[in-house]
């Protein structure tokens, strides 16, 4: 049985790790990674840029994985891509392990194999964004909720919201997901007359967790450190809590897929974003059986009274079943989605099939065994189906998984409007100038600084000024800075064009054979 789930591990890391050199970079992120690894003040507010005037909009926790990593590979896709794949393995086998008491080693294999070849979760884990971390911090959570249900003993439940405290410092909102049924569960696991302790206990440690970098990194006054991405005053509050909390569950503020709007059918889309092949397939599959299995549960339950919903198994059994639910729900119903972000409900979809799968297969052996008719007709066509649900679902994403891994896919959707060759003139013509480049927005030139380490000067964030018209003259003026770049939004005038950008396509010239590339002609 060991041999067996050394096996899923092993293809687990193989569908991660299989050329994820290949793989392309979210040039936000590594430009991130990237600036933080030039000072202790950089890495620790998630600077975006080498000089340290702006940040990325969100606790760079999971990016000082990123960084650690490369400073012992080096700069580049793998040490960016390692922490995620590694996320990713460490997600199967929690998973496994999480499963594997309450409802034993076959359905506990089952949901960790449906994991390690789900193709939205080795899509997630070959790219470099954080969200396969968050995946593993969620199903630690789940696992040390399975030992609070288990003992009775509150400080499982407490260590359990502080992870999740971490996982929301990791992807923030995100982690809500499964934050209801992993508190439900907390709930279930306190002793008779213990709730409103165990209720403060971990609303009190989760809030600790989730709020210490944000409360920590807005004590240091806003002229000392970046000005966040999102915000629109430079609080690291508005950021956390509006900007990638109630902004994202709209259209306002975040950026993502809009196909096919919210709608109850969106993930079973086959269009452009192909969630029908990422996680449609397995959760079509998961919905087909997951009902009937949880009713057969529930009836053995009652039958013998070591699954009904007084037990730990089976108020573990609807823990799983509320986080697929609320995922099933919400990834619905938001504006915009993400491919990535399905990770967090990943995990409770693949729960359930394994669950539901194992479930199935022992009614049959009971009803077999209650009946002592071996050759039960109906009872080898619930084994027939059962077998083809599992095959069909395992070659379709391995399938899926091979198409992702040949054409070296990623989850990212942020253009990278530089080139390689236009940072090769700018670090020959830039003069010894402090700023590699001046740009309106920061994602046009998040390329440069992935890829030359230099600072550059930010004139605008989301809603409002960074750089005064008066500060881009003087720095014009001492030169240091000698180029403007304008790419995604080439405003040169009008009643909604800032100053400052108005100022500097002023007095800029195109530079010839560098497209959006401008050269600063004002002394």
């Amino acid at each position: 049985m060991w041999l067996a789930l050394s096996l899923m591990l092993v293809l687990a890391t193989a569908l991660r790790m299989w050329k994820i050199h290949d793989v392309p970079g979210n040039v936000f992120y590594d430009a991130a990674v990237r600036s933080m690894g030039t000072s202790w003040h950089d890495f620790f507010f998630g600077a975006l840029e080498p000089s340290g005037t702006v940040s990325i909009d969100k606790p760079p926790v999971d990016l000082w994985l990123q960084v650690a990593a490369t400073r012992v590979l080096g700069f580049g896709l793998v040490g960016l891509h390692l922490p995620e794949a590694l996320g990713g393995v460490t997600a199967c086998g929690l998973l496994f392990g999480a499963l594997r008491r309450p409802f034993g080693f076959a359905a506990a294999l089952l949901a960790a194999l449906a994991l390690a070849v789900l193709p939205v979760s080795v899509l997630t884990a070959r790219s470099d964004t954080m969200d396969s971390v968050l995946a593993a911090l969620e199903i630690a959570a789940l696992w040390l909720s399975w030992r609070a249900l288990e003992s009775g003993r509150m400080r499982w439940s407490v260590l359990s919201a502080a992870v999740m405290g971490l996982a929301f410092n990791v992807k923030l909102g995100e982690m809500v997901i499964a934050l209801p049924a992993l508190a439900l569960l907390w709930l279930w696991a306190a002793a008779p007359g213990t709730r409103v302790r165990v209720v403060l206990a971990t609303a009190g440690t989760f809030l600790a967790v989730a709020l210490s970098w944000t409360a920590i990194a807005s004590l240091m006054p806003i002229s000392r450190r970046p000005f966040p991405i999102g915000s629109a005053n430079g609080s690291i509050w508005h950021v956390t809590l509006v900007y990638n909390g109630l902004d994202r569950l709209s259209s306002h503020g975040a950026t993502g897929a809009v196909e096919g709007g919210a709608g109850p059918l969106r993930l079973l889309s086959a269009g452009p974003m192909q969630y029908w092949t990422l996680i449609g397939i397995a959760l079509l599959a998961t919905s087909l059986v997951g009902l009937s299995a949880l009713g057969a549960l529930l009836a053995r339950g009652r039958e013998d009274g070591r699954m009904g919903l007084r037990s730990p198994p089976g108020r573990f059994a609807v823990g799983i079943m509320v986080w697929f639910l609320i995922g099933l729900i919400a990834f619905n119903a938001m504006e915009r989605l993400q491919v990535r972000y399905l990770e967090a409900f990943a995990p409770a979809v693949c729960a359930v099939f394994g669950l539901s799968l194992s479930t199935l297969w022992r009614g049959s052996v009971n009803r077999r065994v209650s009946s002592g008719d071996p050759g039960s007709r109906g009872v080898l066509i619930v084994r027939i189906v059962l077998v083809c649900a599992g095959l069909g679902l395992l070659t379709a994403s391995l399938n899926k998984d091979s198409y992702l891994i040949h054409r070296a896919r990623t989850d990212s959707l942020l253009t990278d409007f530089s080139t390689p060759a236009l940072s090769r003139y700018l670090r020959t013509h830039r003069d010894g100038t402090h700023y590699e480049v001046a740009s309106a927005n920061i994602n046009d030139i998040v390329g440069l600084v992935a890829r030359d380490g230099l600072p550059v000067l930010v004139l605008n964030s989301v809603d409002g000024s960074l750089t005064r018209t008066k500060s881009l003259q003087t720095q014009v003026a001492q030169r240091r800075v000698r180029f403007y770049f304008v790419a995604s939004h080439p405003c040169h005038g009008g009643r909604h064009c800032p100053g400052n950008q108005i100022w500097a396509y002023a007095h800029s010239t195109p530079v010839p054979g560098q497209p959006g590339l401008r050269r600063f002609t004002a002394s």
